[in-house]
Formats: structure tokens, sequence, C-alpha cells
């Protein structure tokens, strides 16, 4: 059973990207995610999220896009639920280099932001980060790249209620990685 549960979060965890590769084109994709977790007597923790994403090539090695975001978060504590509904928009600039027959490099960089809000209280969270995610593309084929995309450099600042939360960081640990998928067409 966690086999499949495990296979299930890898696969939805997954993004798809439909890309274009030359300049003047567009590429739209997105990733969607789920996860949940209980501790035995204690927490259930289940969170979901739908990431779209659109993007137009302006030239051999940038691009520029913007992620829309939706998150669901649902803490269950003694028998008591929690809800938490969230929004993101992060636009970002794409650097494709050291390009080959088999992929290239690349980093997006940008700015993001998201809005949550926890059901039933006047509890808010504003998050903002800015920085740069750099990732590789392997070409499976001319029409399909696999992708991924780990770690964060940069700044995060969180805001929930009246605590602040000021971050800097160079962030390249197994929570940071996006897998992916380019249909080049």
């Amino acid at each position: 059973m966690k086999k499949l549960l495990l296979t299930i979060a890898v696969v939805l965890g997954l993004s798809t990207t439909l890309s274009a590769q030359s300049p003047g084109n567009i590429w739209v994709g997105g990733s969607v995610g789920f996860n949940t977790s209980k501790t035995k007597n204690a927490d259930r923790l289940t969170n979901y999220n739908v990431i779209p994403e659109i993007g137009y090539v302006v030239s051999d090695s940038w691009g520029v896009g913007v992620k829309l975001g939706y998150a669901h978060d649902e803490v269950v504590r003694n028998n008591h639920k929690n809800k938490v509904d969230g929004f993101g928009v992060n636009p970002f600039a794409r650097y494709t280099f050291a390009k080959g027959d088999i992929g290239g490099l690349f980093v997006d960089g940008g700015v993001g932001y998201t809005y949550s809000k926890t059901k039933g209280s006047d509890i808010k969270n504003h998050e903002i980060e800015v920085g740069f995610r750099p990732g590789v593309a392997f070409n499976v084929t001319d029409n399909i790249a696999l992708t991924g995309k780990f770690g964060f450099l940069g700044y995060q600042y969180d805001k929930l209620g009246e605590l602040k939360t000021n971050s800097f960081g160079f962030d390249f640990d197994l929570s940071q990685i996006m897998l992916g998928m380019n249909i080049v067409f």
C-alpha cells in the first residue's frame, strides 16, 4: 500500500510543460502535487496544489512566463479540522545555457506572491519570494525533454498574522526538487 501511495504521489508531483523552443513560440503546462501524512493517535496533514504555467520564448536562450497556483492544506488535530486555501502568482524569466544534443541547463529567476487564509478564522498569510531555481533538461526525442528543477537561492518573506519571518537561503535539499517534461511542438 505504501508503494502505491508513493507512486501516486510521485506521478501527481510531476510537472508537465508543453514547450516550443523556437523564438516567438508559447509553452503551457504546470504541475500538480498531493501529500498526506498521519501520526498514530495524533495529527493528520493533507495538502494538494495545482500550478498552471504559461510562457513565451523570446530568443534561443531566454523565455518569460508566469505560474498561477492554488494550494489547499488540511490539518486534523484532536478531531478539529483546520483548512487553509492559498492562491499564488509567480512571474519568471528563464535563461537556458550549456545546450547540446542531449539537453541543456537553465535557471528560472522570478518573484512570487502567495496569499492564504485559514477558513473560519481571521488568520491570513502573505508570502513573498525573490530568487532563482536551477534546472536541467534531457532530450528523450526531438519532441520530448525531461526536466528537473532543484533548489532555491534567494529571499523569502512570510507574514502569518502578526508573525513576520525573513529568510535568505541557499536551499538544495530534496524538498526543493520538481520533476517535469517538455513536449516540443
